[in-house]
């Protein structure tokens, strides 16, 4: 035990509880029906045979939630999520043998704390600059889109492979337990020359082995996550070479640079020739990538206050009370996952400290405000609700009617709020920096 993590006993006496629960059983025979009694004449006596213990189980817990209650009130205690029961001594309850009982509960402690400062403080914010590459892998990725589509017998540079992988052994051979995945790359996804012509070479339906690492340049997160879809443990553990099955090819003849095309991609007359179009392209991305931006910002915020603020958590506490609420098919709580628990516990509680010290609040306006943002976002924009204002409104009160939508919706602006505060107490320099740098630093 620390300051942060106490034991408390409460001692019953008989004399604490005998009276409300006699006045229980009397009130309970009035209610029970029992064969062989008319409706409310059941016998007290016949009662407290019957559901005795099961009333004095349920009155000492009402009785013991009441005393801890009162006596964290009555010291101004700050507690972490709710008092853990622990045994004291063996006891049984009994209502023929009125008896004194001891309960024991531990309390975790929320420990007093006190934020860096920040005003004094520059971070680094990380803006994209939209290269001629990532510029013209949009356009390509756009014309991809508003394509035709077909279904070839043979595989082409262009083409995007639909297969299953299976991991080999050492022997060449299927290995017992390996990884298998089913999925679908693109050709221009394929890095290695041996690779590629492999690929090139196969029919539907035939297989070959694919040392897979070089044959997509060594990206191991496109590796684990988008061709073999598995874990990183997993992936340590892999062969070098995997036998890929060809199932389907599909074949996209992009969109013409005609006007047509520019109509169906960006709304009919917004854009008349290439030059407006890239134009248009490279604003959307950058759009995309400020938001993007914002949010790894706020996740570096958000780190650096969980690194700088001193806080002594009750850890052992918090495992007992992490494993207490857990379900019963929950694995165990290992080290990593206790450690990303009590970051998030540190979090929670600066988060609480800077809405107190702030006197952040929310308006009723304010979450109607959200609601309807939510709202118009599900039907593509407030365009949709352009002719009628008072359905969005409608649906948007509807929705707050809703007490855990509202609290979900809640939460979202108070976060929203906080990271705000926070941007206007810290100075940030903007670096611009490549795509390597921005998504892998």
């Amino acid at each position: 035990m620390n300051d942060n993590h106490l034991k408390l006993v409460v001692n019953v006496q008989p004399e604490d509880y005998t009276a409300k629960l006699t006045d229980e059983i009397k009130s309970l025979s009035k209610k029970i029906s029992m064969k062989g009694f008319r409706p409310g004449k059941v016998p007290v006596g016949m009662t407290r045979k019957m559901y005795g213990n099961s009333v004095l189980a349920e009155h000492l817990d009402k009785l013991l939630n009441e005393s801890v209650l009162a006596y964290i009130k009555e010291h101004d205690l700050k507690v972490l999520g709710q008092p853990i029961p622990f045994e004291v001594r063996h006891q049984q309850f009994d209502v023929n043998s009125l008896q004194a009982y001891d309960f024991g509960f531990e309390l975790g402690l929320i420990p007093p704390f006190e934020l860096p400062a920040l005003d004094t403080r520059t971070l680094e914010k990380k803006v994209l600059l939209i290269s001629d590459d990532m510029l013209q892998e949009e356009i390509e990725r756009v014309r991809s889109i508003h394509g035709e589509r077909s279904l070839p017998e043979k595989v082409g540079e262009d083409d995007i492979l639909y297969g299953e992988w299976k991991e080999l052994g050492a022997d060449g051979e299927l290995k017992e337990g390996g990884i298998s995945s089913t999925s679908s790359f693109a050709m221009k996804l394929v890095k290695d020359d041996v690779s590629r012509q492999l690929f090139l070479n196969l029919n539907k339906k035939e297989s070959t082995d694919i040392a897979v690492k070089p044959a997509f340049g060594n990206d191991m997160e496109l590796i684990i996550h988008n061709i073999l879809k598995t874990d990183h443990h997993a992936a340590d553990q892999m062969g070098e070479k995997f036998r890929f099955t060809l199932l389907n090819i599909h074949h996209v003849e992009k969109a013409g640079l005609d006007q047509a095309f520019f109509d169906k991609a960006f709304g009919e007359g917004a854009v008349h020739n290439e030059e407006e179009m890239k134009e248009r392209i490279k604003a959307d991305l950058s759009r995309e990538y400020v938001k993007y931006a914002e949010t790894r910002f706020d996740r570096e915020l958000q780190d650096m206050l969980i690194k700088e603020t001193e806080m002594s958590l009750p850890v052992e506490f918090l495992r007992k009370l992490i494993h207490s609420n857990k379900q019963e098919d929950d694995a165990v709580l290992d080290d990593q996952q206790l450690v990303q628990a009590l970051q998030q516990v540190k979090w929670d509680l600066i988060h609480d400290k800077l809405l107190r010290d702030n006197n952040v609040a929310i308006t009723r306006e304010e979450l109607t405000g959200r609601a309807r943002k939510d709202i118009a976002n599900y039907y593509g924009g407030e365009e949709f609700f352009q002719n009628n204002t008072g359905e969005l409104d409608r649906l948007a009160e509807s929705l707050l009617n809703d007490e855990k939508y509202a609290n979900r919706l809640r939460d979202q602006v108070l976060n929203d709020k906080v990271f705000e505060l926070l941007k206007s107490k810290i100075s940030a320099i903007e670096k611009p920096v490549d795509q390597h740098e921005f998504f892998h630093h």
